[in-house]
């Protein structure tokens, strides 16, 4: 395969149904199409696939040390991306974003409470139980279809006892990539009340709106950089979700201390075919990425002609955020299930009256499943 990606890679039909594929097997025997995981429905490109197909000429998948060349890559790679210089000792390797999360909750050893804007990309609501915590869910502002932190209610529904704060960014489920200025106001807010800030940048590199970039307020803001878990991944971009391996950039040593006696015996190393598959990510030089942003740039387009104003404006990720508060539907999955729709509903995510549609697929595919949205959201 050419390391030259083109719209016909993204058109191509992949069948996954003999695939062991959670998000198609939900449904297996019905007519619905799967729309809820985000898990998109494009071949990995050949950078990644070649390099696990080297990996395994030899024929022994052992236990696996990070390898220096994974973590020089890393570092490499959020220089070119964020002009963010960072040191290698920084970097501890996980099996995927949500351990990272789930790990920077237990650093706080079962003290105090955490502080969460919602609707939020869903194990982020049960990071605080399983820590021992007590969880503050604290609501974005939402104004035409554009949703924010709102720094106002944050210190409203602050506590004496808040540690930490999580969120993601871009922001999942709503899209958002937060400004410069909001980060801003984020780190001073950090400072104020004296937090620990986790932030999931697993979309980073998923940047739909041309007038949106990322930021990540670890590099953008260094005088807050010791407080702050930044957790990265490049299993979203590249197709490879069940190759989990992520990194947690964690420049305090106290911090990161804790962090790591947190695993003992909990979270397991990775594995060689995952740190093969994320470095091959990290080094690829090939045009998937541009070329992958632009379909789904395409894909957003048809999204928004068939949704209109229900339609969150989306800056990141491959997630739309609908809006159908005044359907006034008791049990949203059901409904769009009975228009042959599988969605993610809003109340997973904390927040009722909206779905999430994962328009991350085929253009041929995503045209059947608009049909049956635009079906659902005028019905007759």
């Amino acid at each position: 395969m050419s390391l030259l990606c083109d719209d016909a890679f993204f058109d191509r039909t992949i069948e996954r149904h003999s695939s062991s594929s959670r998000k198609w097997d939900k449904y297996a025997g019905r007519d619905v199409l799967p729309f809820w995981i985000a898990d998109m429905d494009f071949a990995a490109p050949a950078s990644v696939l070649d390099a696990i197909r080297q990996r395994l000429d030899h024929p022994i998948l052992g236990y696996s040390d990070n390898r220096p060349a994974l973590t020089k890559a890393l570092g490499q790679w959020l220089q070119n991306s964020f002009a963010w210089t960072i040191d290698s000792d920084w970097v501890v390797w996980l099996p995927g974003v949500v351990p990272g999360l789930n790990l920077a909750a237990l650093t706080l050893e079962g003290q105090g409470s955490i502080l969460i804007p919602t609707p939020v990309y869903y194990p982020f609501l049960e990071i605080a139980s399983d820590a021992r915590l007590t969880e503050i869910r604290t609501p974005m502002a939402s104004s035409n279809g554009h949703w924010e932190i709102d720094f106002d209610r944050m210190a409203t529904d602050i506590r004496p006892d808040t540690r930490m704060l999580l969120i993601c960014n871009p922001q999942n489920p709503t899209g958002r990539c937060y400004t410069r200025e909001e980060l801003s106001k984020l780190a001073e807010f950090v400072e104020q009340h004296d937090l620990l800030l986790v932030c999931d940048e697993i979309h980073c590199s998923i940047i739909l709106d041309e007038n949106s970039e990322h930021h990540s307020i670890a590099s953008e803001f260094p005088h807050i950089k010791n407080r702050t878990v930044v957790l990265y991944a490049m299993t979203k971009t590249y197709n490879i979700p069940a190759l989990s391996c992520a990194a947690a950039v964690i420049p305090d040593a106290g911090l990161r201390k804790r962090f790591l006696d947190a695993r003992v015996g909990i979270v397991p190393s990775v594995g060689p075919l995952e740190l093969i598959a994320t470095l091959a990510a990290l080094e690829d030089q090939s045009n998937y990425v541009p070329t992958l942003l632009g379909y789904l740039r395409e894909n957003l387009a048809l999204v928004a002609g068939a949704v209109g104003p229900r339609l969150t404006h989306l800056e990141g990720t491959y997630l739309a955020w609908i809006d159908v508060q005044d359907l006034a539907i008791g049990d949203v999955e059901t409904y769009f299930e009975s228009f042959g729709l599988g969605l993610s509903p809003g109340n997973q995510f904390g927040k009722d009256g909206y779905v999430r549609f994962n328009f991350a697929c085929p253009q041929h595919l995503l045209h059947r499943g608009l049909d049956r949205l635009t079906a659902a959201l005028n019905p007759k």
